[in-house]
């Protein structure tokens, strides 16, 4: 794993059974062959061309998906809430090359929605028969603001701060004596608009815990770091996001669904 995600990276790991089902379902997810319900809200798609003037809009401002220089398979927990309500959900999140897939899941695991980003842009698929509360650019936003790097490495920076001034956004980083613990995004053209915060907690290596057995660990044998839960309060569009990652598994071109 690269140094970044080694050091803030992804969450919790369980068995590889598990992460095998996940393979399964986003497969067949992406392929279309999972069952769908009897109401479609239809397909989404906005080319890369499309994307491209989200520099000059910086609160939907999406990075390519290669960006994150690691391939993973997540599975977490996801709840929003805003003014008017709460929702809550299971998803499976996967990067792997320069294609980033987000599905949420209904009970007993039914495919509620398919987002994706590739280089050809961002393709969304509501399966759920249930309106979106949100546009499918800022979910994928919201992924990449929690989970990709942002500001340059510096291995020497350990309890400390650093800013960095990226695409019309203000960045900036506290980090603790070994982890990120905050994270902190404003447009710099509306500061009035207040700020995006991240703030990780339960970091862990899951690798390498005494409950999981050798055969569980990851082929190459490096630690996985990880914040058990992120909470992500926007104040740019008034609500706030609480990511809790049960299940995390590096991925290979041997494991392409």
């Amino acid at each position: 794993m690269g140094v970044w995600m080694a050091r803030f990276g992804v969450r919790a790991i369980w068995a590889l059974t598990l992460t095998s089902t996940l393979t399964l379902i986003l497969a067949l997810a992406i392929s279309g062959c999972a069952s769908k319900p009897d109401r479609d809200d239809g397909a989404y798609s906005l080319p890369a061309s499309g994307l491209a003037h989200r520099t000059d809009h910086p609160a939907e401002l999406i990075l390519p998906a290669a960006a994150l220089a690691d391939d993973l398979l997540l599975q977490q927990r996801i709840t929003i809430r805003w003014e008017d309500g709460e929702e809550s959900f299971d998803s499976v999140l996967q990067k792997r090359g320069s294609t980033l897939v987000l599905m949420g899941l209904g009970p007993m695991n039914r495919v509620g929605f398919v987002l994706s980003l590739d280089d050809g842009g961002v393709q969304f698929e509501n399966r759920s028969g249930r309106e979106m509360q949100f546009r499918p650019e800022r979910i994928l936003a919201d992924v990449q603001r929690v989970f990709y790097p942002w500001l340059a490495q510096d291995s020497a920076c350990f309890a400390c701060e650093r800013r960095e001034i990226r695409g019309g956004l203000e960045i900036r980083e506290r980090i603790g004596a070994e982890f990120l613990e905050e994270r902190r995004f404003a447009l710099v053209a509306q500061p009035d608009r207040g700020e995006i915060v991240i703030r990780y907690s339960g970091w862990r290596d899951w690798h390498h815990s005494s409950d999981r057995a050798e055969s569980e660990v990851d082929a190459k044998g490096e630690a996985t770091l990880v914040a058990q839960r992120v909470v992500m309060t926007n104040a740019w569009f008034d609500y706030e996001l609480t990511v809790e990652t049960m299940a995390a598994e590096r991925i290979g071109n041997d494991s392409q669904p």
